[in-house]
């Protein structure tokens, strides 16, 4: 019993403190303590999930290079499981966490590892690294964090002229399951368009634009070039963000904000037209390198299956 502890008990024990910690983090506390979107939580708790199994390991699993790496990973596996489990995050969640959860968990095994090894008999040494999140989690809110803004752009040719596509663009029919390809985010959970409604052909106009799961964007036109080029800030309905805790943790937060996008049409020649779309998003966090990396992405992904949709009904 004791030997079957020391070889699996620690992967569950890192699984049951991440998903602790991911509770304590997700919290709104009346102190500054780091949040999600932080340096603790994206860098600093894997290796502490990972390193917990190797703290339980008996010295014969330790001395082996395979034991360092995989039960590290697999205690970072688990912590998914009960995110999951327990509604804590959803699969787009975890899919966007995934890349340093697992890589710093793997890392951290194989440099760390000979030191649990050396120091296993010192226990109170080891368990102290538990309060390293909690310590840092106070001391990250005292330097800022950056807000910067970055932008995506898609493009795609047309095979029609730009007064057809323009009707297409700036009121969107109802979009059928049949018409929009879905990608790995959509199945992972990123609701798909269904349509967008214009209320006048102006700028100050409000366009609303709905997802699936009643997500709605509320876009005001910023800027209005009949047949040429359309743009319009958005603002998400707060109201309809409560679906998923992807869209309250991460399009209702503070750390990312949409701030406009932009149609553009540019006459190739004959019937043939370019359309472009693109999106500038805020983000204000610790970790906007890695923000920047999936926002765009996502982004990326979206604007490529929303226009190719547009192209299919101007080709029809």
């Amino acid at each position: 019993m004791k030997k079957t502890f020391l070889k699996y008990g620690g992967i569950i024990i890192g699984g049951l403190y991440g998903l602790l910690m991911r509770i304590i983090l997700g919290k709104d506390f009346q102190i500054d303590f780091a949040g999600l979107f932080s340096i603790t939580f994206i860098w600093l708790l894997p290796i502490i999930i990972g390193l917990t199994p190797l703290i339980f390991s008996p010295k014969e699993d330790l001395i082996k290079f395979g034991v360092r790496i995989f039960r590290p990973v697999l205690s970072v596996l688990f912590f998914f499981i009960l995110c999951l489990w327990t509604g804590h995050e959803d699969i787009v969640c975890i899919v966007i966490i995934s890349i340093p959860f697992l890589i710093v968990a793997g890392l951290a095994g194989i440099i760390f590892g000979g030191i649990i090894l050396r120091y296993r008999d010192r226990k109170g040494i080891l368990f102290s690294i538990f309060l390293i999140p909690f310590i840092s989690g106070i001391i990250e809110p005292a330097f800022p964090s950056s807000t910067q803004q970055f932008e995506t752009t898609s493009t795609i040719i047309i095979n029609s002229g730009k007064s057809e596509i323009w009707n297409n663009i700036v009121r969107v029919d109802t979009i059928q399951e049949r018409e929009y390809k879905r990608g790995l985010f959509n199945f992972a959970g990123i609701p798909r368009p269904l349509y967008a409604e214009l209320g006048r052909d102006t700028i100050g106009a409000v366009r609303i634009g709905h997802f699936e799961g009643g997500l709605q964007f509320q876009e005001n036109i910023i800027e209005w070039d009949r047949n040429d080029s359309v743009a319009f800030d958005i603002k998400i309905i707060p109201s309809t963000t409560k679906k998923t805790v992807f869209e309250r943790h991460v399009l209702n937060s503070q750390n990312f904000k949409f701030l406009n996008a932009k149609y553009r049409l540019k006459a190739i020649s004959g019937n043939r037209t370019e359309l472009s779309l693109t999106t500038k998003y805020e983000l204000t966090t610790k970790i906007n390198y890695y923000g920047e990396f999936w926002g765009t992405l996502l982004l990326k992904d979206f604007q490529d299956r929303l226009i190719s949709v547009v192209k299919n009904r101007c080709e029809k």
